[in-house]
C-alpha cells in the first residue's frame, strides 16, 4: 500500500490550488465570506480523502480483509462529518452554505481526479508474481 499512497503528494498539491481558485471563485461570487466558506469546503473534502486513505492504509496493516470494510465505514463515516458541518454553518447563521457546498464538491473533484491521473501513470503490479517460479 505505501508505493499505492503515492499519489497523497500530488492530490494535496492540487488541493492547495484548488483552494486558492475557489476562495478567488467566492470572493467573486459573495465576497470575503463566499471566499472562506469555498475554501473552508476544499480543505474539508481534502481531509476527507486523506483520512479515508490513512484509515484503509492502517487497516492493511492489521489484516488486508479489513481494508473494505474500514473504507465502507470512512465514507459513511465523512458524509457525516460533511453534513453534521453543514448543518453547524447553517445553525450558526453565517452564510457560506453554497459556497462551502461548491468547495466541498470542487475539492472532491479535484482530488478525485487527480489520483485518477495518477493511477493512469503509475506501474503497480496487479497481480503478486511467485517467486518459486
Amino acid at each position: 500500500m505505501k508505493a499505492a499512497r503515492g499519489f497523497l503528494r500530488p492530490c494535496f498539491a492540487v488541493a492547495g490550488v484548488a483552494t486558492v481558485l475557489a476562495a478567488i471563485i467566492g470572493a467573486i461570487a459573495d465576497g470575503v465570506n463566499g471566499a472562506a466558506g469555498a475554501a473552508l469546503g476544499v480543505a474539508l473534502a481534502s481531509l476527507g480523502f486523506a483520512g479515508s486513505v490513512w484509515a484503509v492504509a492502517g487497516a492493511e496493516k492489521i489484516d488486508l480483509r479489513l481494508t473494505l470494510p474500514v473504507a465502507l465505514v470512512t465514507y459513511a463515516a465523512k458524509l457525516g462529518l460533511f453534513g453534521v458541518v453543514l448543518g453547524i454553518v447553517r445553525a450558526s447563521g453565517w452564510d457560506v452554505m453554497w459556497p462551502m457546498a461548491m468547495g466541498i464538491i470542487g475539492g472532491a473533484l479535484a482530488w478525485l481526479t487527480t489520483q485518477g491521473i495518477w493511477l493512469l501513470q503509475a506501474k503497480i503490479p496487479y497481480i503478486e508474481l511467485d517467486e518459486r517460479v
